[in-house]
């Protein structure tokens, strides 16, 4: 399962538990685009109580994953091709930010870990669900790293609308040049490479610039 994964420790908060849940459902189509869903429906989802599920649905509303309708429930918000231009063109020099620190700041131990996740990446195949999974858990680790909260915290949202948009067109991406580009940025940061990561993030990017000029080419 992807890091989005509810894990119900007491280090968690029962809204944050919420969110991570519907999050991940959310990401991986479980509650698919276009759905209109009730708080209800939520609540029987995640398991817990009125009032962490609507912090939830809030926060989730306020990063436009879920489009709040007065008396009719919650819509999930559709995949937008637009919408995912507008992302990655704010997502792109936050990135930058985010790999520049994390290769200046990362100890030897996190370079260690940075290093593993590369390996892990270019022995992952085909697996897509495995590529997101290592591609959530170097989000965490870059973001650790770089300790820029306002950065991550701008970020967090449009890396689930751009998981999210993988999920919804898995099936025409180049999944070996993702793989390729990720684990490139990966070796870089844990190299103290700052400003190879840099191009190597903006590589990343343009992967998924692709993706969104082939949804463009196909309809």
């Amino acid at each position: 399962m992807i890091a989005a994964t509810a894990r119900k420790s007491s280090a968690l908060s029962l809204a944050e538990q919420a969110y991570r849940i519907l999050e991940e459902k959310l990401v991986t189509l479980e509650l698919p685009p276009g759905t209109v869903i009730s708080e209800g429906q939520l609540i029987d989802i995640t398991g817990l109580g009125r009032t962490p599920v609507r912090e939830a649905m809030q926060r989730l509303a306020q990063q436009e994953l879920f489009q709040v309708m007065p008396r009719k429930g919650l819509l999930v918000t559709p995949v937008s091709r637009p919408g995912m231009l507008h992302i990655l063109e704010a997502r792109k020099p936050l990135e930058r930010v985010i790999v520049y620190r994390a290769a200046l700041n990362a100890r030897d131990e996190q370079r260690s870990d940075l290093s593993s996740i590369a390996r892990a990446f270019t022995i992952s195949h085909d697996s897509f669900v495995e590529f997101l999974r290592l591609v959530c858990e170097l989000d965490a680790l870059l973001d650790f790293c770089a300790g820029n909260p306002f950065a991550s915290a701008a970020l967090a949202p449009m890396r689930s609308h751009s998981r999210r948009f993988l999920y919804f067109h898995r099936n025409r991406m180049q999944l070996s040049d993702a793989i390729s580009a990720h684990s490139k940025m990966t070796r870089l940061v844990a190299r103290r490479d700052y400003n190879g990561a840099q191009k190597a993030s903006d590589g990343v990017i343009s992967v998924m610039e692709r993706l969104v000029a082939s949804v463009d080419r196909l309809g």
